[in-house]
């Protein structure tokens, strides 16, 4: 008879983990999740009282935080980051790339310097995490790599040339940087969340309400109609993908691109 697999044991406790841009939204549900399976979590960004907000939820949680401001658009930001982490906990074991920049628009009206913005702040401050923590992810014998990316690293949308240009090129990073570093233990995937319901969200909403001309619950309507499970996707739904990639469960899955999405994809994708 058939009795599954159990439950699961993320034996993530005690880990050391990294989380750039988890003072907020997506970032800070990763980090909280962390916190909640006994992980010592360390956060970077940029906003000072966003970071010691967050700090303070993670030591609620009964373990040790770090909270470091640091500009990733420079790769000494990004080894500040790498440093207070392994300075504070001896090691690190798992980072998680989240942090990003927010520039929408389209090719007529966008700088270069705009469509950079966003790939430094995304994609190349990943490649520089990555970088700076290579050594102590070999040394932890099974070191782990998540970088948050977006759905628009396969979808188009409107004003989304910035946001589709800088997760498409992570998502071909991950891939790449995976093959080179497997035979050290090291994993690294990508996940995919969608338009997620973040603190960015009312903003948006109402934004969205405005151009549309209608109330605030019929623009409500119309982000939920593009999710076949009826709700707009939250953080606490992408933080549990890492958890598990992060996990010794994870071992053998690497190089992929995971989309949380709510099913919102509307195609296969291979």
């Amino acid at each position: 008879m058939h009795t599954g697999v159990g439950t699961i044991n993320l034996q993530l406790n005690s880990k050391a983990v990294l989380v750039t841009g988890g003072n907020r939204g997506i970032g800070k549900a990763i980090a909280l999740g962390f916190a909640g399976e006994g992980a010592n979590v360390a956060i970077c960004g940029r906003d000072k009282m966003a970071l010691t907000s967050a700090k303070a939820e993670i030591e609620a949680k009964g373990v040790q935080a770090v909270a470091v401001v640091a500009d990733l658009f420079e790769a000494e930001g990004c080894r500040a980051a790498i440093a207070a982490a392994t300075d504070a906990f001896g090691r690190l074991d798992v980072l998680v790339n989240n942090a990003s920049t927010n520039i929408g628009g389209r090719l007529e009206t966008l700088s270069d310097e705009q469509v950079m913005e966003r790939v430094n702040g995304k994609t190349l401050a990943s490649m520089r995490c990555c970088r700076a923590a290579l050594r102590h992810l070999r040394s932890s014998g099974r070191g782990r790599v998540i970088c948050i990316g977006g759905s628009s690293a396969r979808n188009v949308g409107v004003d989304g040339l910035p946001s589709g240009l800088g997760n498409a090129a992570l998502a071909n990073f991950v891939k790449q940087f995976s093959y080179e570093v497997a035979a050290d233990g090291i994993t690294v995937n990508i996940v995919h969340p969608p338009f997620t319901k973040t603190d960015r969200y009312p903003a948006r909403l109402e934004a969205r309400a405005k151009k549309l001309g209608v109330s605030l619950e019929e623009a409500e309507a119309s982000f939920t109609a593009g999710f076949p499970i009826g709700r707009i996707v939250e953080p606490d739904d992408i933080a549990p993908m890492v958890l598990f990639l992060a996990s010794p469960q994870a071992s053998a899955v690497t190089g992929q691109a995971i989309a949380v999405d709510g099913g919102a994809t509307p195609y296969v994708a291979y």
